[in-house]
Parts: structure tokens; C-alpha cells; sequence
């Protein structure tokens, strides 16, 4: 098959407009390489802000731990947090409203140029290596631009994917393998696939990390690296209104 069309299983109820497969060109490649970018960005924002910007489920653990001793950037987890939940809504309004670009195009822009504004301030106030009050301004601008990103991917294939909230890809991973295993055969074609998209964002998740992990000993450009592949994915956005 020369293109990536959607199964026909995905049709059967009409078009879904939220299907990376209407979205974009080579949707798994996309969603590899978003996934890997989360993942990269998470380790060097938890490494050098003591934050995350994507998982903001560790973000709400610290929220927890923090006041009680336990994690003193705690305020940086915080403004993560609300800065994604901004960058969700927002990018979400965006959108939904009439434009001759696609959905998928306007959601894409606003995360790179988030990401863009990331470096910058990233690279003039030096990481915020002495001030907690810029590496909470770094976070939250980092968690709007995960925010953002995380509109992205809705599903693929008809099936529910995720960018930067793993710990349910874990949970739908082992349930779908089970059913692919165990469950009645009509369904297994559909938990097969659930289990490989599931495995697919959690190895990017977690090789983002390590990437991450080794960038942040240069940490000036870290977000400009992440920038790079945003706009490398461009070019695979099927331009529809």
C-alpha cells in the first residue's frame, strides 16, 4: 500500500474527523516522533526545573509531596500544570473555530510557536539555573506548549492515543493485550492494534527520556531541538478545513 489509509473498521460509523488518519500523512511516523518530543522535554524539565511539563500526573503527586518536605519545586509543578490545562483549552477553541486551515495545521502552530518561545526564554534566563521563580516560568511556558501538543492525537486507527498521559497508555496497553489474547475473536483485530499503538507511544516516551536525559547536560538548547521536530512533521499535515 503506497499511503496510510485508515481500516475499514474505522469507518464503519461514518468519517471521524479526529482520526490522526484524516489528519495527517504517515500518522504512526507523526505520532512517533510527537511522542519521543514529549519525552524528551519531560526529562530535561524534570531534570533541570524539577518539574514536568507533559506528565502532569507526577505533577499533581508533587503538589502532595511538596508541602508535606518531600519536593521543594513543588510551585514549578504547580505552574506546569495550569499552564497546560491553559495551553489544552485554548489550543482546543482554536481548533473548533471556522478557518480556512485545518484543525490539526492550527493546533500544530501553536505548539511550535510555544515551543519557539520556550528557547528563547529558556536561553536568556540561562535555564533558570538561579532563580525558582524562572524555572516556574519556563515550566508553565512549557506546559502550554504540551498542552498544545497534546491536542494532536486524539485517535489512530479509531483507536484512543495519547502524546504526553502514559500511565493510561500503560493500563490500556495491558488491557488490550489481554483481549487480544484472551478475548472473544471478534474483537481481537481491535485490541491487537490498541496493544502495537500502545507499545509504539510508550517506546517513544521512554527513548525521548533518554535523549532528554543526555541533552540536559547542554541545556541552552534543549526546547530548540524539539522545536526542529515539530516543524519536521509539518509536511505530513493533510491541509483540510
Amino acid at each position: 500500500m503506497s499511503r496510510a489509509e485508515p481500516p475499514a473498521e474505522a469507518n464503519r460509523s461514518g468519517p471521524d474527523l479526529e482520526d490522526t488518519y484524516r489528519e495527517f500523512r504517515h500518522p504512526m511516523v507523526v505520532l512517533g516522533v510527537t511522542t519521543v518530543v514529549a519525552g524528551f522535554l519531560d526529562a530535561f524539565a524534570f531534570l533541570r526545573y524539577g518539574a514536568f511539563v507533559g506528565n502532569q500526573s507526577s505533577n499533581v503527586l508533587f503538589l502532595g509531596v511538596g508541602p508535606a518536605g518531600g519536593h521543594p519545586a513543588w510551585p514549578t509543578a504547580a505552574a506546569s500544570m495550569l499552564a497546560f490545562i491553559v495551553g489544552t483549552g485554548l489550543t482546543s477553541r482554536l481548533r473548533a473555530v471556522d478557518s480556512r486551515w485545518s484543525p490539526v495545521s492550527r493546533g500544530l502552530a501553536v505548539a511550535v510557536a510555544a515551543v519557539a518561545l520556550w528557547t528563547a526564554l529558556n536561553v536568556v534566563f540561562e535555564y533558570g539555573r538561579d532563580s525558582p521563580q524562572l524555572r516556574a516560568l519556563l515550566a508553565a511556558v512549557g506546559g502550554f506548549a504540551m498542552g498544545a501538543l497534546a491536542t494532536l492525537f486524539v485517535r489512530t486507527a479509531g483507536v484512543a492515543t495519547t502524546i504526553t498521559y502514559q500511565s493510561g497508555t500503560v493500563a490500556k496497553t495491558g488491557e488490550r493485550i489481554v483481549g487480544w489474547l484472551l478475548g472473544p475473536p471478534t474483537g481481537r483485530t481491535r485490541a491487537r492494534k490498541g496493544f502495537l499503538l500502545g507499545v509504539w507511544t510508550l517506546a517513544g516516551y521512554a527513548v525521548g527520556g533518554a535523549f532528554g536525559t543526555v541533552a540536559q547536560h547542554r541545556p541552552l538548547w534543549v526546547p530548540a531541538w524539539a522545536t526542529v521536530a515539530l516543524l519536521a512533521v509539518a509536511p505530513l499535515v493533510r491541509h483540510r478545513s
